[in-house]
Parts: C-alpha cells; structure tokens; sequence
C-alpha cells in the first residue's frame, strides 16, 4: 500500500481509502454485504484486476471483510466492517459537499446504491417535519425500503424484495406507502427535478404506485444544495 508518510490523520485515511476506485467501493457496500459480481455491475468504469485489488487492499486494512453465504446461497460475498460503516458519515459529507456540481447522464452512471445514498444526502428534515410515509424504490433486482417520519429518514437495502409492501419487515406506521419503479438516474430525475406528478401514472420510464400525490410529498422531502458562492456575501 501506497502512503504519503504523513502523520496527519487525514493523510493516514487516504492511506487507507485513497486509491482510485476505493471510496465508491465502499459506497456499494453501505446498504449491506454484496458479492463481486454485484460490485462489477454497480461499477461499470472499473476493471476487474482493480476491482480484484481494491477489494483486497480494503480487506488487509479491516475496513472490508470477505465471507462465505451459507447454503442455499453459498455464495462469497465482501461486507464493511464496524470500522468501515462508521465511513458512512464521512461519505455523505462529501457527497453534500458536491452534490450542486453537474451531472452528465451521457458520461456518469447512478448506481442503486448511490442514488439511495443521495436521499440521504439530501434529506431535509425541515421540509419533512410533518411528512409520515413508506417508499419503496424498485431498480431492476435492487429493491430498497425507505422510511420518512417527522423529520427523520432511513433507507435499507429491502429483506424481502417479493414482497408488495414497503414496510415489510418494519414497525406498523400510521402514514401512507407506495412503490416507485425506474432506473436510478430516472428515479433521480424525478425527485430532484421538480416535476408535477400524480399517481398511480407512468414518468418516462418511472412507474408510480400509490395515492394520487405521494410522491409529489416524498420528492419535496429532498433537496440539492447550492454550491457557495465565491467573494464576500
């Protein structure tokens, strides 16, 4: 491993997580364990043999961990470790820090897991002071639950993605629930781009399923910050 021979702690984290392809690694994997070819997929501009190494690099540091599934998975998967999820602040940060920079949909993909983590990035607890719903977001086989409640927001990777229900797996809520369907970078469109939606109908390629305005609620719930401006107010 690389290091910069510096003993500030922020030069002795990038020792750790500063290779090329380390961070978005690690993104994939803060909604829970993944196997390799799921990381191949959510990352397509990354090689296998750097893909093969950052895993291993990430895994001699302790910040991921490799197991084996049992049956009738039996399938090897990679996993953050405690040290690794305490991360997940960071990652936001940073990804708030940015979040008003362009994006071009030609040259840049959204994967599942990074447009979850965008919700949560750019939750607004103000604007959902009195908002009470379930939500959850179909992207092909990444099927992820979210929950707004008065001013707090959770987002998991579902554990049971057969299920019609949002709130599988949760505690019984007295507000409203419906299913939002689409691509990421469609998902994403939709809730940061203001449109006028009704459901149940069809956004492009978005398919909502709940009462008339409900998501119309929930995209209100999130919002992009401005980049700083330069020079004094």
């Amino acid at each position: 491993m690389r290091t910069y021979a510096d003993a500030c702690g922020i030069t002795r984290a990038l020792d750790v997580i500063g290779e090329r392809w380390a961070i978005p690694v690690i993104r994939e994997l803060l909604f829970g364990p993944r196997r390799y070819s799921d990381l191949a997929a959510a990352l397509p501009g990354v090689s296998t043999n750097i893909l093969s190494s950052r895993l291993r690099e990430l895994t001699e540091a302790g910040v991921v961990a490799k197991r084996r599934l049992p049956r009738p998975a039996a399938a090897t998967v990679y996993e953050l470790t405690s040290w690794g999820v305490e991360l997940e602040p960071t990652l936001i940060s940073l990804g708030r820090w940015a979040a008003g920079t362009a994006v071009d949909p030609e040259e840049q993909t959204l994967s599942p897991s990074s447009f979850a983590l965008s919700l949560k990035t750019t939750f607004d607890p103000v604007a959902a002071a009195e908002v009470t719903m379930d939500v959850r977001l179909v992207m092909d086989d990444d099927v992820f639950d979210s929950r707004v409640s008065a001013g707090t927001f959770a987002i998991r990777r579902s554990l049971d993605p057969g299920s019609n229900d949002p709130r599988t797996g949760r505690q019984p809520t007295t507000g409203q629930s419906m299913q939002v369907s689409g691509h990421p970078q469609d998902l994403a469109d939709a809730v940061y781009g203001n449109a006028d939606l009704a459901a149940p109908t069809i956004l492009g390629e978005v398919r909502l399923d709940g009462a008339p305005g409900l998501f119309e609620t929930f995209a209100s719930c999130f919002s992009i910050p401005p980049l700083p401006t330069e020079g004094p107010s």
